[in-house]
């Protein structure tokens, strides 16, 4: 009781009213200003001067934008680069069969100096002969016969030349793509930064695709009837009819990479080209040889070996990147919601099989890409090299006509197999063996797949998929 008597009677005193207090009224009537406590340095105030979001957006965009984008593309085109080098490396080098290979390839170093058939089959065979070398009288020096035309200099041709890619079976341990990286490694006028040759080229490429199809493909739309004009971010598979749209985003990529071709000969030149010596270009300078000496703009876009190749690729590569969707959905009726790990396998599926139809392409076109529209001549008292003579790797001597005879061309005269001193026509392969010098880079092709497939596996993982995705397991 006597500590009862201690509290006391209510706590109503103690109460102190907030410095602010809340205050409703109409909007039409100002609110009334009180004094408020500063806030804290650590804490944002209401009333910023900084930029909103909006503003801070639009400024980032307007002045650090493209910078930020060409950064971005740059650096991303630099982790697949030396691949891409690889892959272009194989598909364009000429790797003859013996009965199409020129004469100073025959032999290791383009002479015969006997060893292999002088065979002698007792010791005193070997006395004899060494005797009459001694007692014989010397011959006359005979000059070497050889069909190579000196230069403007006086000088022949270097039949082996340093900048040539080592063809070593103990450095490229293989002939796919990895097999060629390996060679420009240890191939001391490359290097590693013989990995990386093009780059530039190769960014601002897929920077202005990036950039100009989905404009090119929004004014297609405004041309399209009224229901497609505002149809840029809907999936074809959510259109009933999809037909027209399928065919304006054909008619975009179409446009847009037949636009930037320029840009993708300069790059299959700039990688095939060496690094360094008086064989290698710039961009720039190879552009400007391109439309002084090899026809112009005109040349570069219509001649037949340029425009039939990019048509084809440029709408084959889209037509069926952008079907499977369509395929695996309307025809086969998988859903990537209810089905999402078949749907992927499919997806897969098909895109390895797309490979078979897109390789062959790629490889006629930039093989065709390579070969010079100048005729060679003199200039001003300049001889206008050819692209041959500075090529890493060997190419063939001959132009290809068209699209159906370089396909001809590499599966009757090119073999995989490796170049021996005694070989038969059966020791280089059969048609199958030419039939595969179309398809160099499909294992690379197909682990790219592969690693798109396994990391949209973890990302439907690692987002929630687990309840829904990995329940057909």
């Amino acid at each position: 009781m006597a500590s009862s008597s201690t509290r006391p009677a209510s706590v109503r005193g103690l109460y102190t009213p907030p410095t602010e207090e809340w205050v409703f009224l109409p909007p039409s009537s100002p609110v009334p200003s009180h004094s408020t406590s500063p806030t804290p340095m650590h804490l944002p105030t209401p009333f910023s001067t900084m930029p909103d979001d909006d503003d801070l957006a639009s400024l980032n965009t307007g002045l650090y934008g493209p910078l930020q984008l060409f950064a971005a593309e740059y650096f991303t085109t630099a982790i697949g680069m030396p691949f891409e080098v690889g892959k272009t490396l194989l598909q364009v080098e000429y790797r003859p069969r013996k009965r199409f290979a020129p004469v100073e390839d025959d032999l290791p170093d383009g002479r015969d100096w006997g060893a292999e058939d002088d065979e002698l089959s007792n010791p005193e065979e070997a006395d004899v002969y060494f005797s009459d070398r001694v007692t014989a009288p010397a011959a006359p020096l005979e000059p070497l016969e050889t069909n190579l035309e000196p230069d403007a200099s006086g000088y022949f041709p270097d039949l082996h030349p340093s900048y040539l890619l080592k063809d070593d079976p103990d450095i490229s341990r293989g002939n796919g793509v990895w097999g060629m990286i390996r060679r420009i490694r240890y191939t001391p006028s490359e290097g590693l930064p013989g990995l990386w040759k093009g780059q530039l080229v190769t960014t601002l490429h897929s920077m202005l695709s990036n950039i100009l199809q989905p404009q090119v493909h929004t004014f297609l739309l405004l041309l399209a009837p009224s229901h497609l004009a505002h149809a840029a971010d809907i999936p074809l598979t959510a259109f009933p009819s999809p037909g027209i749209p399928l065919a304006l985003g054909l008619a975009s990529h179409l446009l847009t990479h037949f636009v930037l071709s320029p840009l993708e000969i300069i790059r299959t030149r700039l990688i095939v080209m060496p690094s360094t010596g008086p064989g290698s270009s710039s961009s720039v300078q190879l552009f400007r040889r391109m439309v002084d000496e090899e026809g112009g703009f005109s040349t570069m876009y219509f001649h037949p070996n340029l425009l039939i190749p990019t048509l084809l690729e440029h709408t084959i590569r889209p037509l069926l990147t952008l079907s499977i969707p369509l395929l695996l959905e309307r025809q086969f009726g998988i859903s990537p919601e209810l089905n999402p790990i078949t749907y992927s396998l499919c997806d897969l599926s098909l895109g390895l099989a797309s490979l078979i139809v897109i390789l062959p392409i790629e490889t006629v076109r930039r093989r065709m890409q390579l070969q010079s529209r100048s005729k060679p001549g003199i200039n001003l008292g300049v001889i206008k090299p050819t692209l041959r003579s500075r090529s890493i790797v060997k190419l063939r001597e001959r132009d290809y006509v068209g699209v159906v005879e370089a396909i001809w061309r590499i599966i009757t005269e090119e073999t995989g197999v490796r170049r021996k001193r005694v070989m038969t026509e059966r020791d280089e392969g059969g048609v199958f063996a030419g039939i595969r010098q179309l398809y160099r880079g499909f294992g690379m092709a197909a682990t790219a797949h592969l690693t798109v497939f396994g990391l949209g596996l973890v990302s439907q993982s690692l987002g929630g998929g687990l309840d829904g995705g990995w329940k057909e397991i």
